[in-house]
């Protein structure tokens, strides 16, 4: 189960940084692509010689085939060397040296025989052919065959011509044994009939003389010449299509390589990044409970950042509604009345994640106040279209004031927001203070739930002042942007302040990393247009049989 666990992580870390797969992947190929388009076409001609003529002798021995082996390996060698290349070069006129040639040309002996194959690699067709075709000439031209040839030749003639008088003689004889044999012998004397016999015994050993003088003689003819001795089997034969570059090979060794530097440069960039990308990395690297996710908004700014009331069957409002649920599981005996949301730097989306878990809890029947404690960079006031004449600096300065001379109804019903009012030059003294004690005990009287907007952890001490004030933190985390360092460092921070976390929602995660909420897209829409899809708008009086969680 480790295992299969752990290969769905490389598998998510993969999918994650897909882009730096494809994009490796096609700079890989685009360079493969050039460097083969401008590769020359090379093509390659094979001949092969043979030597020795053992095949044609027929009582070769073992001796003969392995002297004609270690000649055709001598043959081979002889074929790369200076005088076989530079005798090619000045006979095919060619205007590069023998060292070039060298790295054209090579040979190797066909296993088991006496057979040399010599290949050629060119620019053309006819040139490999032509250059194989050569240095099988000038293999022969170095080797004795020549001689052997004109030797044998002569050889020859003079044999075949004592054969044809042998054939004339035996033939001749054999006619005068017939006429001797079939002598009438009647009234012939004993002496003359003795002669007679005396003659045919003479004339068939002169036959037998001549017919063995001729076996030898044409055994001679029929025999095989010197092992050294090297004969063309084939000539060069060129190859149509070039045998490189070779497409496929390359392109293949090209993707191969792509991939493997996309693998690399994905683990390599999974490694340098120290960011938090998922509710595991909180539990394991944080060791704190998560909370819960919220997506990615499409919608940019503070003035559309409260999508828990404007699209109250959304992803995101449902997102905010299990958070809400999870912090009330984090304090099962009652309530708990005060919370503080913060994060470790700024820019993670703290302030709108405040803002919306307070819509959230006020649609839950409970009267909720959203706090801005933020008095260095305040914002709760753009986020629900509020004026920021007076706030919570305005009320810690009025001794005696009624709270809710400064609360600040919302178009949420149970839902009103105390604004920062005037920044001070003191923030952290000013929140530290006893007279902030008693106005979060006052706030705490004068509602259900109330959600402190605090600074981040990590900047300022704010956040450390007030969080042993409430009954518990929220802690917000933007997914892949913090380092993990500083987001370590604000929950020491925290917890430093004896401060009761309740865990940490990862904030703006990506549309693909929201797949698991597929199973909920009836959320986004009202029930009307559900039911108008449907075709079912007799079923609009009977909205609350329709199965909406609301």
């Amino acid at each position: 189960m480790g295992d299969f666990v752990e290969i769905r992580q490389y598998v998510t870390i993969v999918l994650r940084r897909w882009w730096v797969m494809a994009l490796a992947l096609i700079i890989t190929v685009s360079i493969g692509y050039s460097v083969t388009k401008r590769e020359p076409s090379i093509y390659q001609a094979k001949t092969s010689i043979l030597v020795g003529q053992s095949f044609k002798a027929t009582d070769i021995t073992r001796a003969d085939m392995q002297v004609s082996e270690q000649l055709a390996q001598t043959y081979a060698a002889l074929a790369k060397r200076q005088p076989i290349l530079q005798g090619t070069a000045e006979a095919l006129n060619l205007d590069y040296g023998w060292q070039r040639l060298k790295g054209q040309v090579s040979a190797s002996l066909v296993p088991g025989t006496q057979l040399v194959e010599i290949t050629v690699e060119a620019n053309t067709t006819e040139e490999a052919r032509v250059i194989a075709d050569e240095v099988a000439h000038q293999l022969i031209l170095l080797s004795p065959t020549t001689l052997q040839n004109q030797e044998f030749t002569e050889t020859i003639d003079f044999v075949n011509e004592r054969l044809t008088n042998l054939q004339d003689k035996i033939n001749a004889g054999q006619s005068k044994l017939e006429a001797l044999e079939t002598t009438d012998v009647t009234g012939l004397t004993a002496d003359e009939v003795i002669k007679i016999q005396d003659e045919i015994e003479n004339v068939k050993r002169l036959i037998n003389d001549w017919e063995a003088t001729y076996a030898q003689m044409l055994s001679f003819v029929n025999s095989k010449q010197s092992a050294n001795y090297l004969a063309v089997i084939e000539t060069a034969q060129a190859r149509a299509k070039p045998i490189r570059p070779n497409w496929q090979l390359n392109m293949s060794v090209t993707i191969a390589i792509g991939l493997a530097l996309g693998l690399v440069l994905v683990f390599v960039l999974e490694h340098l990044d120290d960011t938090l990308k998922s509710t595991d990395d909180i539990g394991q690297l944080l060791r704190l409970t998560p909370l819960g996710t919220i997506r990615k908004s499409k919608s940019k700014g503070y003035p559309n950042a409260l999508v828990t009331s404007k699209t109250e069957f959304s992803l995101e409002s449902e997102s905010y509604r299990m958070i809400r649920s999870n912090i009330q599981f984090m304090s099962v005996d009652e309530l708990s009345n005060s919370i503080l949301v913060t994060s470790a730097v700024r820019g993670e989306g703290k302030s709108i994640a405040a803002a919306n878990l307070g819509v959230v809890m006020a649609q839950a029947g409970h009267k909720t106040i959203v706090v801005d404690t933020d008095l260095r960079r305040p914002v709760q006031h753009e986020i629900f279209h509020l004026p920021n004449k007076k706030g919570l600096t305005d009320y810690l300065r009025t001794p005696g004031a009624n709270i809710n001379d400064f609360l600040m109804n919302t178009q949420v019903p149970e839902l009103q927001v105390l604004t920062s009012g005037v920044l001070p030059p003191n923030p952290s003294e000013l929140l530290g203070s006893q007279r902030m004690k008693q106005v979060m005990s006052s706030m705490t009287e004068a509602a259900d739930i109330v959600i402190y907007d605090s600074p981040p952890a990590v900047i300022v001490a704010d956040a450390a002042i007030l969080s042993e004030r409430v009954d518990g933190v929220v802690f917000i985390i933007e997914v892949g942007k913090t380092r993990r360092d500083l987001i370590r460092q604000a929950v020491f921070n925290l917890q430093q302040a004896e401060a009761n976390i309740f865990g940490a929602i990862l904030n703006r995660v990506s549309k693909k990393r929201y797949g698991y909420y597929k199973g909920f897209n009836y959320r986004h829409e009202a029930p009307e247009e559900y039911a108008e899809k449907l075709n079912m708008t007799g079923l609009l009086r009977w909205r609350k049989r329709l199965p909406f969680v609301k």
